[in-house]
């Protein structure tokens, strides 16, 4: 029997040192080719370039859209949950856009701390460890007339933004793109409320076209809500690419968390 064929030591180390030199002019590529590696990351995919250099508004509405709707439930029941001045909680986040969402929060010796969520009715916010501790609640048809906007700043429609799904309503007026100082893209929308238009600038990656911040403003300035998402990972079943770190800020009521999140499952069977 004719013995295998095997690669001359002489020959092997031909490959052995092409391969090494394809490494080091990938990795002195540097900043040009920055995905080039990290497609090889063991368990992460490669987060996709979505737009065109110099995208138009319509562009990068799209491809916000386009994320938005790969999601049809989001679950993550392993996250943890940051409070300046309380020990770090372990989470629950779940949501079916557009109003379903719940996020839970507590420790296993002082049982639940947080409670955020809202259903096709109503939404809530519970907050145990906060002064004074807040609880309400309200239905969606009585938010525009209800004190509760100055503690919860955001329509219930708005939660699933908190995780990076992200829509830009068709009935309101969007600006942009600008270019900041840090080479970002920023869309500035204008929003009807029955205390008058309220502002909302959105900052997006300029090549994945991922939304990584959003503050909405009143009128006169005053911020009203943040939040800032990153770390994005690609889900491999939707191909939605989500946020695994999100921060929120609502100055009004006080409310400061962040939220770190693994283990999402994307679009389960029901």
């Amino acid at each position: 029997m004719k013995a295998p064929e095997t690669v001359p030591p002489r020959c092997g180390w031909r490959v052995r040192l092409a391969f090494v030199a394809v490494l080091l002019v990938v990795a002195g590529s540097g900043a040009s080719c920055p995905g080039v590696l990290r497609g090889y990351q063991v368990g992460i995919m490669p987060l996709p370039r979505t737009l065109p250099a110099n995208p138009t508004r319509e562009q990068i509405i799209a491809a916000v859209e386009d994320n938005t709707g790969r999601v049809r439930s989001y679950m993550a029941s392993q996250a943890v949950l940051s409070v300046p001045g309380v020990p770090r909680l372990s989470a629950q986040v779940a949501s079916e856009p557009p109003r379903r969402f719940r996020l839970r929060a507590q420790t296993s010796l002082t049982g639940n701390e947080l409670d955020l969520g809202s259903n096709d009715d109503l939404f809530w916010l519970w907050i145990r460890r906060h002064e004074p501790p807040i609880m309400l609640f309200c239905r969606h048809d009585r938010y525009e007339q209800s004190s509760a906007r100055r503690l919860l700043p955001i329509r219930a429609d708005w939660m699933p933004e908190l995780l990076g799904l992200v829509r830009f309503g068709p009935n309101d007026r969007h600006e942009g793109p600008f270019t900041t100082a840090d080479g970002r893209l920023e869309i500035r929308s204008t929003i009807d409320s029955p205390d008058g238009p309220l502002l909302k600038s959105t900052l997006l990656h300029a090549t994945t076209g991922l939304v990584e911040e959003q503050h909405l403003f009143t009128s006169a300035g005053e911020r009203l809500a943040s939040v800032r998402t990153s770390r994005h990972r690609v889900d491999p079943t939707s191909g939605a690419a989500l946020p695994r770190l999100v921060e929120v800020s609502w100055p009004a009521s006080g409310v400061e968390f962040t939220l770190e999140l693994t283990s999402l499952v994307i679009n389960a069977a029901t």
